[in-house]
């Protein structure tokens, strides 16, 4: 039985943090059941863009370098590292608006770039996985509590997607552009890369069409962590409101025994009654994200779920342009899309820094009442 902690914590307050990350991972064993002396163990927040701390995209430098104290005073060397969404040219602004910079400069940690890449091949697929992943003796996932326009929800599984560096994300957009394909994917790059513990901020994190900043902040007031981070998602995702098996990539992760999806087997320790969330306002499940591609590809000219540009709030930054999978945007205030090319992935929405990408039915699936 795989067991989930969970712990209160109401603010971002650096002394309240570390303790509860020591009250949170007791029931694991706490740190030393991980980290042993002469280690080097890398730290992988969600360092999904450049944003405010307010707007909950990443991962909270007080929980990050919580975590990073206490692998140290264990023993362990602190490595911290991420591959942001777009491109490379924009790691050292995201580091230091993440504050991540700091985290490193305060801890000693160091933070490493997400350039050389091991390839691995899983089931017939290629995977480009950042070396330093690879090359750590522990990997510790800091996932941010997030719903998401895909793919529901963002937690300890869909963190590990930035483990693949910079333009080889959209290489698996490209081969994988269905949900069902995509959460394949996911757990793939969860078989190659099998963290070791997982500590999930969810003090602040985000509800409505996130995971950029066009989804909206909510205040969960939690810490979660466990040694299995298919376990410690599907807690979440119950608590937020999803039904069992809506999160596709967890079932998939569950059914290929990479963790526990199954609820009757996870135990929840802790103070399990800060999972309480209350009413949560989620991405609509849409059927059609559920078929294969080769089928959705014809279905796609009746219903379909495309971005939409909110033209007075673009800046013409091009970031969306720079991380589309298939090339379909052209930059410029506004840029063009080319919808006949988009597949629907959402990464321009992901790491638009104005939130002005949203999710769009066409007329056709508005009348028959597809996609929410």
């Amino acid at each position: 039985m795989s067991i989930v902690s969970v712990v209160a914590c109401e603010a971002y307050e650096p002394g309240a943090v570390r303790q509860a990350v020591i009250v949170v991972l007791a029931p694991l064993g706490g740190i030393g059941r991980f980290v042993r002396p002469g280690m080097r163990v890398l730290l992988k927040p969600n360092l999904l863009a450049a944003a405010d701390l307010e707007q909950a995209v990443t991962t909270h430098p007080a929980v990050v370098q919580a975590m990073a104290e206490l692998v140290q005073e264990a023993g362990g060397t602190v490595l911290i590292g991420d591959s942001p969404g777009g491109s490379a040219r924009n790691i050292s602004l995201v580091l230091r608006r993440s504050r991540m910079a700091e985290v490193a400069e305060c801890t000693g940690a160091r933070l490493v770039p997400f350039d050389g890449v091991v390839w691995k091949r899983l089931d017939g697929s290629d995977y480009f996985i950042a070396r330093p992943v690879l090359e750590a003796d522990l990997v510790i996932n800091l996932p941010k509590l997030k719903t998401h326009i895909l793919t529901l929800y963002t937690g300890a599984v869909k963190n590990l997607f930035g483990t693949v560096p910079g333009t080889r994300k959209r290489e698996i957009h490209c081969r994988a552009p269905g949900v069902q394909d995509f959460s394949q994917a996911l757990v793939d790059v969860l078989e190659l890369v099998r963290p070791g513990l997982t500590l999930m901020d969810g003090v602040l994190g985000q509800e409505g069409n996130g995971p950029g900043v066009g989804g909206t902040p909510r205040r969960y007031g939690c810490l979660a962590a466990s040694a299995d981070p298919v376990a410690l998602d599907a807690v979440i995702t119950q608590a937020l409101g999803y039904r069992p098996g809506e999160v596709l990539h967890l079932g998939q992760a569950g059914a290929r025994r990479l963790g526990v999806s199954d609820l009757d087997a996870v135990q929840v320790m802790g103070q399990g009654r800060v999972l309480d969330f209350g009413t949560v306002s989620l991405p609509k499940a849409h059927w059609y994200f559920r078929v294969p591609a080769w089928v959705s590809a014809p279905l796609s000219r009746a219903i379909r779920l495309r971005p939409r540009l909110v033209s007075s709030a673009c800046v013409g930054c091009g970031r969306c342009a720079e991380v589309c999978p298939r090339e379909a945007i052209t930059p410029g205030q506004p840029p063009l899309f080319d919808l006949d090319r988009c597949i629907g992935c959402f990464c321009c929405a992901e790491v638009c820094p104005q939130g002005a990408i949203t999710p769009h039915r066409n007329l056709i699936a508005r009348i028959v009442g597809v996609g929410g």
